[in-house]
């Protein structure tokens, strides 16, 4: 691992940097003695990468024809998810439903791709959310008999804080729910914070920030730090990179990622408390067998901890880790578990 990892012990070793200078006498100390070494370095690459080229991680919130729709469906992300991540579902989308479909997918510019992580989520912005996300399901069931949310990650819990608002009479047998890569109710604190802050880390708004690496070697450690992953199917075979679906930027001969624990944890906690109720109706859930989210916690509690929010949940594992659940076998077999339940619309 010593090859793979940069010597922490002298970090001037690296990429043939300085560390940051230490504060005169005098001087800010303090505010200094809460940022990494190499803070600045690190959120200059991580910003320059907001420009670059993304594939699905983007801004695309609407695809195909609403008129000419047999199946519509309607995204809603998890943490730092974007709309154009349902892109990616497309191959398996239109393989099971057919190519007249219609996608729409949560989204404010507050959480645009292009916008750094630490300034998406503060209360007002999530609040905003919530309301838009309840603004675009009263828009969507004027329109449309059936409907299938599919949530991603966190971003069931928006869901279920939001809809809960909606008269019951409304929703009832027209909103059909699927759970991809299901993620827990809360954010747990993680050693990773004590060995990379000291390095990149920073505080914003009272929040500590840190990026880790992406390694495919790392997964030792945690099954999430992958940053490549070979799809096989039959005669098919593909090589997913992880830059292409999520947020990554390049710095020190690595991919990195940032994350804070604190503040990401407050947002969630923010939602899961306006959870009135949890969705009763029938739903699909799809969890990765693999995922360092839920930090090795047993399959039989997991389950009921989905259910405490999907009460009549169809609850599945597969063998993947977090983001690699959102494979084209995988969401295949979810949408045809889907498509027994959803009818098509009638013009």
């Amino acid at each position: 691992m010593k090859s793979l990892l940069p010597d922490l012990r002298s970090p001037q070793r690296v990429a043939g940097l300085r560390p940051a200078p230490a504060p005169a006498a005098g001087g800010r100390a303090g505010h200094e003695a809460r940022r990494g070494a190499w803070a600045a370095l690190f959120r200059r690459h991580y910003l320059r990468s907001l420009e670059d080229y993304r594939f699905f991680y983007d801004d695309v919130d609407e695809i195909g024809c609403a008129e000419k729709a047999d199946h519509v469906f309607y995204f809603v992300p998890g943490i730092n998810g974007t709309p154009g991540q349902m892109r990616f579902l497309l191959p398996s989308l239109t393989r099971v439903f057919g190519h007249n479909l219609y996608l729409k997918a949560l989204h404010l510019p507050e959480f645009s791709a292009r916008r750094p992580i630490w300034e998406k989520y503060s209360v007002a912005n999530v609040e905003r959310k919530l309301a838009r996300l309840r603004a675009d399901l009263v828009d969507l069931l004027a329109r449309f008999e059936h409907i299938s949310v599919a949530c991603s990650s966190n971003g069931l819990y928006d869901f279920v804080a939001a809809v809960g608002s909606l008269p019951t009479a409304a929703v009832a047998g027209r909103l059909h729910v699927m759970w991809g890569a299901c993620a827990p109710d809360h954010f747990e604190p993680t050693p990773w914070e004590k060995l990379f802050f000291p390095l990149n880390g920073f505080e914003h708004d009272g929040h500590r920030w840190f990026a880790y690496p992406n390694h495919n070697a790392f997964q030792i450690f945690n099954p999430e730090t992958s940053r490549l992953h070979r799809w096989r199917e039959g005669h098919q075979e593909r090589l997913f990179h992880k830059t292409d679906l999520e947020s990554r930027f390049h710095c020190c001969g690595f991919e990195w990622d940032y994350v804070s624990t604190d503040q990401l944890g407050a947002m969630v906690r923010h939602v899961v408390e306006k959870i009135a109720s949890p969705w009763g109706e029938p739903a699909e859930a799809l969890v990765a067998a693999n995922d360092g989210y839920w930090q090795g916690l047993s399959e039989p509690r997991i389950i009921h901890s989905i259910r405490r929010y999907l009460p009549g949940a169809r609850v599945v594992f597969r063998p993947a880790s977090h983001l690699w659940l959102a494979n084209p076998t995988f969401m295949t077999e979810l949408f045809e578990r889907q498509k027994a339940k959803v009818p098509p619309l009638r013009r």
